[in-house]
C-alpha cells in the first residue's frame, strides 16, 4: 500500500511539473467554484469554504512540488520554512473550521474553534520567531580575510610560459556585464569594491528591543482581544478597541522599517493598510460604517452596467462574512 501511494505521489509531481499552466488553470477554476456555490442552498457556506480552504492547500502543495523541482531553495532555513507553511494551513482552514464547529457544536463549539487555531498560530508564530533571531545571528558573521583573498585571486591567473594573465573562465561576469579586460592590468580603472551586504541577504532582520516587543505585540494581540471578547461581550467596544490600539502600538513600535529587509517592508505595510479593516469590524461597522458601505455599493450597481452580477451577491454575502470571526478579524 506504501509502495503503490509512493508510486502515485511521483506520477502526480511529474504531472503537475510538466504541465505547471493546466494545474494553475484548474487550481483557479477550484477556487471560483468555491465562489459560486456561496448562499445558493442549506449548508453551502460549509461546502464553499470546504472547497476554497482544499484549493489554497492544493495550490500550496503544488507550489512546493515545483519549487522543489525546479531546485528554487528557500530564503530562509528549512526548519522556519516548515513552521510558515504550518501556519499558512492553519490560516487556510481557520474559516471552514470555525463555520463546522459552528454547525455541529453551536456557538461554544466555534468560538472553542477559534480559540484553539489562535493559540496554535501564536505557538508556532513565536517558535519562528526565536528561530529566525538565531538565523540572523549565524548568517551576518563576517567574512573572514583568508576567503576574501581566496576568492579575489581566482579571478585571473597567470600563464607559465608567456607570463601573461588570464581572466578564469569560472570567474567570468555576464556577457552583458564583461569589459573584456584583464583584471588588474588597466590603470584608469578603479580597484573593485566589496560588495556591499545588503539587509537583504539577513532574512530575518535582527530587531531592536523596541522592535522586539512591538513584535510581541502584534503576536499577542489575537489572543487578547479573544480574552476582551470573552470578558466584554462582542457588543462592547472595548475589544475593538483593545485591538486597533494594540496594532497602532505594535506599528509605532516597529519604527518606519528602515533598518528591515524589503519583504518585512513590505509586511509593515500590509499591516498599516490592515488598519482600515477596523472599519469593517463590528461593533463599529454595525453602528457607523454599515449604512454607508451598502448605500457606495448599490448605487455602484445601479450606475455602472455589469456591476450588479458581482455587488448584489457581495451585498447578500456580507452578513455572513460579517459573523465569521477569521474573515474579520485574523489579520
Amino acid at each position: 500500500m506504501a509502495e503503490m501511494l509512493q508510486k502515485l505521489y511521483e506520477e502526480y509531481k511529474v504531472t503537475v511539473c510538466k504541465n505547471a499552466a493546466t494545474i494553475g488553470q484548474f487550481e483557479s477554476a477550484f477556487r471560483i467554484f468555491s465562489y459560486v456555490i456561496a448562499g445558493k442552498f442549506e449548508d453551502s457556506a460549509i461546502l464553499s469554504e470546504l472547497l476554497y480552504s482544499a484549493s489554497n492547500l492544493l495550490v500550496l502543495f503544488n507550489d512546493t512540488i515545483i519549487r522543489s523541482a525546479s531546485g528554487i531553495l528557500p530564503k530562509v532555513p528549512a526548519s522556519q520554512e516548515r513552521l510558515k507553511n504550518i501556519i499558512t494551513v492553519l490560516e487556510y482552514v481557520g474559516v471552514f473550521v470555525e463555520v463546522s464547529a459552528e454547525r455541529m457544536y453551536g456557538e461554544v463549539g466555534r468560538w472553542a474553534a477559534i480559540a484553539v487555531l489562535q493559540i496554535a498560530k501564536e505557538a508556532v508564530l513565536k517558535q519562528n520567531k526565536s528561530e529566525a533571531e538565531n538565523t540572523v545571528q549565524e548568517e551576518s558573521a563576517p567574512v573572514s580575510k583568508s576567503d576574501a583573498e581566496s576568492k579575489g585571486a581566482s579571478v585571473s591567473f597567470v600563464l607559465k610560459r608567456s607570463g601573461k594573465t588570464m581572466r578564469s573562465l569560472s570567474r567570468a561576469e555576464p556577457l552583458k556585464f564583461r569589459n573584456w579586460k584583464v583584471p588588474g592590468n588597466d590603470p584608469a580603472q578603479p580597484p573593485a569594491k566589496p560588495k556591499r551586504v545588503t539587509r537583504d541577504n539577513l532574512v530575518p532582520s535582527k530587531l531592536t528591543r523596541k522592535q522586539a516587543w512591538g513584535e510581541i505585540l502584534y503576536i499577542l494581540k489575537p489572543v487578547i482581544h479573544l480574552g476582551s471578547l470573552c470578558l466584554c461581550g462582542q457588543s462592547s467596544f472595548k475589544p475593538w478597541l483593545v485591538s486597533s490600539g494594540l496594532d497602532i502600538g505594535s506599528l509605532c513600535l516597529l519604527g518606519d522599517g528602515t533598518t528591515l529587509n524589503s519583504q518585512e517592508q513590505t509586511e509593515l505595510r500590509r499591516r498599516a493598510l490592515m488598519l482600515a479593516m477596523y472599519l469593517l469590524r463590528s461593533p463599529f461597522y454595525d453602528r457607523y460604517s454599515k449604512q454607508k458601505l451598502l448605500q457606495i455599493l448599490r448605487g455602484l450597481s445601479t450606475t455602472i452596467p455589469g456591476v450588479s452580477l458581482a455587488l448584489v451577491p457581495l451585498m447578500e454575502y456580507l452578513p455572513v462574512w460579517q459573523r465569521i470571526y477569521f474573515y474579520t478579524w485574523s489579520t
